[in-house]
């Protein structure tokens, strides 16, 4: 690849980075004069493989349709496909001839992987490869993989020991877990709590659930920053009792975390 269209790449991934959220997009200042393309369309715009899929090498297949302007008789845009981060490009090519001077490109690019990656792909189409910033069109597909990994508890926090308060005073109490996932932290689907009492019998049928919301009903402190929480109240109602509080994550795919297990008592106030 030449130095002029590393510089492209780069230039073009960099400008990329700030524009949140967009999974494809077309420079807003190009050069009309100049051949350029826009109205990029990927399909399968997302990649998703299910447990049923097993593991297993495969080939995916991605179809794309584009819209050039401006191009001559013998003129074509080239795609080029990167791999995550990488400033180079795993697969680049021309899209076939089509000659009209306005037209609409299209080719299918053929992608060699595993059903358990977790990939991002960014597809660059330009008409060149001279090293010109300006009349791209990018696009950006992420696979997810069937996960191998169960997620992980790093760490839980509750306190031991609660006294009861009197009166109509509550203390609020609050449940965390620091999770991981490494297949991905999206696919973390529910981190759960339960209780066990002194008898061995559970608090609840159902367990509760932690969240990591920053929200103030959960009492999370912050948003995705992989630490779930809930938060119990408690009051003058509750009476002295022993138990166990237990956590665990379970992932989109059912695979489930160990359990980590903490004492948590209510104590009078006396």
């Amino acid at each position: 690849m030449s130095f002029k269209f590393y510089s492209l790449v780069l230039i073009t991934l960099i400008w990329a980075t700030f524009i949140s959220c967009d999974d494809s997009l077309t420079p807003k200042d190009f050069d009309e004069e100049q051949p350029y393309v826009q109205n990029l369309v990927v399909s399968p715009s997302s990649i998703s493989f299910d447990p049923q899929d097993g593991q297993k090498d495969t080939t995916l297949s991605l179809n794309i349709t584009v819209d050039g302007f401006n191009f001559e008789a013998d003129s074509v845009p080239y795609y080029s496909l990167f791999l995550g981060e990488n400033d180079e490009p795993f697969l680049q090519a021309k899209f076939p001839v089509n000659f009209s001077p306005i037209t609409t490109f299209q080719t299918s690019i053929p992608i060699s992987t595993n059903t358990t990656e977790f990939e991002t792909y960014t597809l660059l189409i330009t008409p060149s490869l001279n090293g010109n910033t300006n009349n791209f069109a990018q696009a950006i597909i992420r696979q997810t993989g069937v996960p191998t990994n169960p997620p992980e508890i790093l760490e839980v926090n509750n306190p031991e020991e609660v006294e009861i308060p009197s009166g109509n005073n509550t203390v609020a109490v609050l449940f965390t877990a620091k999770v991981q996932d490494i297949d991905g932290q999206s696919n973390i689907d529910k981190v759960l709590l339960n209780f066990r009492n002194e008898d061995g019998s559970l608090l609840r049928e159902t367990p509760f659930e932690l969240l990591d919301d920053g929200s103030n009903s959960s009492g999370d402190i912050a948003s995705s920053d992989s630490v779930y929480t809930t938060t119990f109240t408690i009051n003058s109602s509750n009476t002295p009792n022993n138990r166990t509080a237990f956590y665990w994550a379970i992932d989109k795919s059912g695979l489930s975390s160990d359990t980590l297990e903490t004492p948590f008592n209510l104590v009078d106030n006396e």
